[in-house]
């Protein structure tokens, strides 16, 4: 592992473990519009077939996706989030394990893999590689990668600072508190920026930047359309990679939306 890997993994991961009540927050939204999509062009494998849900955080994608086959298994690097959703789930198949390496499965494992909240974002560019790879091999011919990502060709990319968002109110009373909160999140955000912001790398392909998420404590991979697509098709995935804006539209390299969704095939034969 090198010091870059062992950087970002320590800052991302160090985020994450804290973030389990956070994410149980969103459990109850679903799946959006993106993801929805994505799942309708690979129904063929999706519905009853093996799934390899990535990075399912505190278990958001967990019922969805076991509507469409019960052969569900649950995976993500942080054990906290694998412990909340043993407990949440009982009786689903949670497994505490990287997606970088997936050697416990053997090859051809699985039909769909599915890997929601720009979570291949969270990892540096080899490890990106790694994940592109692990997935092909766990694939079986055929099977489908549906994934989002964050948007190089995005305002949230081509932002310096963001300021945290200000709870507005029409009670006098209630200024004082929530003005306090708006200066003492902005702190923490600058803060972490002026921290964190000497680990960011920029390189044609991709870049790896220090983002507001979580108040600028991670470590974010951005690329743009073109660049992912070329990515996957160099990993070894076919031909004829599916694009989708945040509505669930079929886009092209002009989006700026700050997340995209792809879809992309193992090769069938």
């Amino acid at each position: 592992m090198n010091d870059a890997h062992s950087t970002v993994d320590r800052i991302n991961r160090h985020t994450m473990s804290r973030a389990v009540l956070e994410y149980e927050g969103i459990v109850a939204e679903g799946l959006n519009a993106l993801e929805r999509a994505g799942l309708e062009l690979v129904s063929d494998v999706a519905r009853n077939g093996r799934i390899l849900d990535l990075g399912m955080g505190a278990g958001r994608t967990v019922q969805p996706l076991r509507a469409l086959s019960d052969n569900y298994v649950g995976v993500d690097y942080t054990s906290e989030m694998v412990e909340h959703c043993r407990s949440r789930f009982p009786g689903v198949r949670f497994e505490h394990m990287d997606a970088r390496n997936l050697a416990a499965f053997p090859a051809a494992s699985f039909d769909l893999v599915f890997f929601s909240c720009n979570g291949v974002a969270m990892v540096d560019h080899a490890g990106r590689l790694s994940i592109l790879a692990e997935v092909l091999r766990v694939l079986a011919p055929g099977g489908a990668f549906v994934f989002s990502t964050c948007n190089r060709n995005s305002p949230e990319f081509e932002a310096v600072f963001r300021l945290p968002p200000f709870e507005k109110t029409l009670n006098p009373l209630k200024w004082p508190p929530r003005a306090a909160r708006f200066v003492g999140r902005t702190l923490i955000r600058a803060r972490n920026r002026l921290r964190l912001k000497r680990h960011e790398v920029r390189t044609p392909e991709y870049v790896l930047l220090n983002d507001a998420f979580h108040n600028y404590s991670t470590m974010i991979y951005y690329i743009d359309q073109s660049q992912q697509v070329k990515q996957l098709e160099k990993a070894g995935f076919a031909s004829g990679v599916s694009v989708l804006d945040l509505r669930g539209r079929l886009t092209d390299g002009s989006c700026r939306d700050g997340t995209l969704g792809f879809v992309a095939r193992k090769p069938a034969g």
